[in-house]
């Protein structure tokens, strides 16, 4: 017999009854078993997850969207909607999560096999109800043309979960397999420019005086790419640690470009299909930490001659910093890309 189900939870004594909500879970966050006894503890401080996905939580299309962290100890959850705080402002103790996140994440055809095999099992004990002990022949039931048909099913599944898989359809024992073409992601950021002034110490510039010098730039920041044979080809992708990411989004290249008669930092990303709001959240604080600490801190510290002055690029600038999409940027106008001007 199996132990008998522990659950950790809150009973509440002679309660009047139970009103549920609808919440849409926008972000899981696995949080180490510290981590979220404080935050249970005391979910009205602050979190400092939960600037970043500010704008995944609230109310709104008649339910509540928030970011579920789940301990990755016993695999309880806390449902959070912070409705813009940097705190639990709305919250929910969700006892094993993870289990009811894995079985969210079961495919039908897992679920199809499940049951297929329960069924197989159930029969070979029927079977042999008047036998004390039996054999089961497992290349039988791998023979079998209904396990066949729901091996195929998974596998087929399986397939579709990976993000650069378009479409993947069996036929005759065959499966054929199409993937996704690239999609496009176009991040700004503002430039901080500083040039020696001859005295050994450096002075800020407007970015504008360096509109036009795209092609020097970027050939400057290539060359510092192609330095790792791994971001030669993914770019800052290649440094991922983020699991999903790394297997949604196939490359991150920093560059430049000169927009309305001014040069702006750039992160081009490649992904296999749109990315949704919790992976650009996701994606967004991943870039700002390498344009800030890791492959821009290196990048700054290396001068280029552009013109007749030295001159010292930095793709982060901690006092009006931002990481924004063309779209909103620019607000779907055209530009002229090489120097600047209304098309």
């Amino acid at each position: 017999m199996a132990d008998k189900l522990i659950l950790n939870a809150n009973m509440i004594c002679k309660s009047s009854g139970f009103r549920p909500q609808e919440c849409t879970v926008e972000k899981v966050i696995e949080v180490s078993g510290a981590e979220f006894q404080h935050f249970i503890e005391a979910p009205t401080l602050r979190n400092y997850y939960l600037p970043q996905y500010r704008s995944l939580m609230g109310f709104y299309n008649g339910t509540n969207h928030g970011v579920l962290f789940v301990n990755e100890e016993n695999g309880d959850g806390l449902l959070v909607n912070s409705e813009g705080a940097d705190y639990a402002k709305y919250s929910q103790f969700i006892p094993n999560a993870r289990e009811i996140i894995q079985r969210h994440e079961q495919t039908a055809a897992m679920s199809e096999f499940a049951e297929h095999l329960a069924s197989w099992v159930s029969g070979c004990i029927s079977d042999a109800e008047n036998s004390r002990d039996f054999n089961i022949s497992f290349e039988e039931f791998l023979r079998a043309p209904d396990t066949k048909e729901a091996l195929c099913k998974c596998f087929c599944e399986a397939l579709k979960s990976y993000p650069e898989i378009e479409s993947a359809e069996e036929n005759n024992n065959i499966i054929s397999v199409a993937k996704k073409d690239f999609t496009e992601l176009k991040l700004y950021c503002p430039l901080k420019i500083e040039i020696d002034d001859g005295s050994g110490y450096t002075e800020e510039v407007c970015s504008e005086n360096y509109a036009g010098y795209d092609d020097e730039i970027n050939d400057f920041i290539c060359d510092d790419l192609n330095s790792d044979e791994d971001a030669a080809e993914r770019g800052l992708a290649a440094y991922f640690n983020d699991e999903n990411l790394d297997k949604k989004v196939y490359s991150i290249m920093p560059m430049v470009e000169t927009r309305n008669g001014n040069l702006y930092g750039m992160a081009v990303v490649q992904s296999y299909g749109d990315l949704d709001k919790a992976e650009i959240a996701d994606l967004v604080g991943y870039i700002t930490g390498q344009f800030a600490d890791g492959f821009g801190e290196g990048l700054e510290q290396r001068p280029i001659n552009l013109g007749e002055d030295e001159v010292y690029i930095s793709l982060w600038n901690s006092e009006d910093y931002y990481l924004k999409p063309e779209s909103e940027l620019f607000h779907d106008q055209k530009f002229d890309q090489t120097m600047g001007g209304l098309s």
